[in-house]
């Protein structure tokens, strides 16, 4: 299913304030030909675009959003490559599970999203399909990462 780079760049704004809203140096998402080719540039300056490098044959290249998360002054970071093959909870799924880590590491631990009753964080998971924040101990379904009518 073909996404826009507009709706991941939403989906991770809304994941990113569920995590305590932390500072964002650069938040990038961007629609790619192969999600799979090779990034040679980042650019972690807010409003640039992910750069590709490419030499795969024509059957193995992937189309999708490639997507850049920066919480850090240095610019360092991570991303995620989210290709169109995948279904909708998948995708939701691999940007809530880097977004989480990427706060993680930024915060020096800190476990958000809280897990009400515990020392741990939920955990993002699939429950019939509806990517959720779940509590890795007992399996409770915390509540869905995305509201309802957020933007497909």
């Amino acid at each position: 299913m073909k996404r826009s780079a507009d709706t991941v760049k939403n989906w991770s704004e809304i994941i990113l304030d569920q995590l305590g809203n932390p500072r964002v140096f650069a938040l990038n998402a961007d629609e790619v030909d192969d999600v799979n080719a090779l990034i040679f540039d980042s650019g972690t300056v807010p409003g640039s675009t992910l750069r590709t490098l490419s030499e795969k044959a024509p059957e193995d290249i992937r189309s999708g959003v490639l997507t850049f998360v920066s919480l850090h002054p240095s610019g360092s970071g991570s991303g995620v490559r989210l290709p169109d093959s995948l279904p909708e909870h998948q995708v939701v799924l691999m940007l809530a599970e880097q977004l989480q880590e990427e706060v993680w590491e930024s915060t020096g631990g800190q476990p958000v999203p809280a897990c009400p009753g515990h020392q741990h964080p939920a955990k993002a998971g699939s429950v019939n399909e509806v990517p959720s924040w779940v509590c890795p101990r007992d399996g409770n379904v915390l509540r869905p990462i995305l509201p309802a009518g957020s933007p497909e």
